[in-house]
């Protein structure tokens, strides 16, 4: 294998597979590696950790001889984002090294046998659907931020995707609150069956930098794996095994007289507050940012108190016309949920001290957040 490409294309390719090599020292040596594929004037660098599978592909200035090897896959994206813009990076398989040179520079990197990486299906001949990638990127930020982090109830620690002929619905929670985005703006392929699949965390996380560089996306999911496709870049994941929580039961109903906030305002109060909150003897801690929260007539007041006396309160100004009601909360989900809304304007349907919550933008049906209270 010899060819030549640019420093920014080598440098993208690998910063897209990456997330999925793995660094720790007791895994397989070849995990840690990426598979280098040269042919037919691409390159195509691949990464798996065996539950995810990154691929992208680069157009070459040059190839002189086809090939294929494996090579550490951070070190050599160290190396690619190490070298100058705008030059070019030579690589050309000696044996069992990778000679890389760019300029003055030169160095050699161990290879390992490419017919040693793992092949996995990727998942080709599945019905999908098709859709614009700025309209699931914007989905994925609504809801991402729900799921679970290593929680043992391991069908939390991702997030569930249902494909149906009314569209994508996308759900996340851990157990404390709940995200829901769903949309109509996709295209299914005639007669393609109902589907649903638990998608792992770590792969929503390395999908969503993925979607900038291709305007529309394929999912298509199987039994047990998805597969998306944005030109050039591929994802294919092992859906977490398990049944996913009966969401429809938590969201609550509508309130006839919900408060109606300015967003923007809401949000800063609560930042502010919960800093108070968070701190314990003048040192951040982990605590959890504990705040009430007192609906009254055209007001919301935020109130806390932290470590060794301190306190704080903020009020806002509100929409609101009924009964006093007094709710604690912890800060960070409500401020998670107020910073994925891109409204002027949000609606709180709050029932009473004991229930949750259901935080949306005015008139929206299609993005719902539901925040679970907590005994002050």
């Amino acid at each position: 294998m010899k060819l030549s490409i640019p420093q920014e294309g080598l440098h993208s390719l690998l910063q897209s597979v990456t997330s999925a090599a793995q660094g720790q020292a007791d895994t397989m040596a070849i995990l840690r590696n990426t598979l280098l594929e040269a042919a037919d004037g691409f390159l195509t660098a691949t990464c798996t950790n065996l539950e995810l599978t990154l691929v992208a592909r680069a157009q070459l200035i040059d190839i002189t001889t086809d090939g294929a090897v494996t090579v550490p896959a951070k070190l050599l994206q160290g190396i690619s984002a190490s070298l100058r813009g705008g030059s070019n990076i030579e690589l050309e398989l000696e044996g069992n090294q990778l000679s890389v040179k760019s300029g003055r520079y030169s160095g050699t990197l161990e290879t390992l046998p490419p017919e040693d990486f793992p092949r996995l299906d990727t998942g080709n001949g599945v019905d999908g659907i098709v859709m614009k990638s700025a309209v699931l990127a914007k989905m994925l930020s609504e809801t991402h931020f729900a799921m679970a982090q290593s929680d043992p109830r391991y069908y939390l620690n991702g997030m569930l995707v249902e494909i149906s002929e009314e569209g994508l619905r996308l759900v996340a929670t851990d157990g404390h609150r709940l995200s829901c985005s769903e949309t109509a703006e996709c295209t299914a392929a005639r007669d393609a069956a109902p589907r649903k699949g638990i998608v792992p965390r770590n792969s929503i996380n390395a999908l969503r930098p993925l979607l900038a560089f291709s305007e529309d996306v394929e999912l298509a999911m199987g039994d047990n794996q998805v597969r998306f496709s944005l030109g050039d870049r591929h994802v294919t994941s092992k859906l977490i095994e398990g049944r996913y929580p009966e969401y429809r039961r938590v969201i609550p109903e509508r309130q006839e007289k919900p408060v109606l906030a300015n967003r923007e305002a809401l949000e800063s109060a609560m930042s502010r507050v919960a800093l108070v909150a968070r701190e314990s003897r003048g040192v951040r801690d982990q605590r959890i940012p504990l705040v009430s929260v007192l609906v009254k007539e055209n007001l919301v007041g935020i109130s806390t108190e932290g470590g060794q006396g301190a306190q704080a309160q903020d009020e806002i100004e509100a929409g609101y016309h009924g009964p006093e009601i007094k709710v604690g909360f912890n800060a960070i989900y409500l401020t998670d949920v107020l910073r994925s809304l891109q409204s002027e304007e949000v609606e709180i349907h709050v029932r009473d001290g004991n229930s949750s919550v259901l935080v949306c933008a005015p008139d929206e049906q299609t993005v719902q957040h539901i925040v679970m209270p907590m005994r002050l």
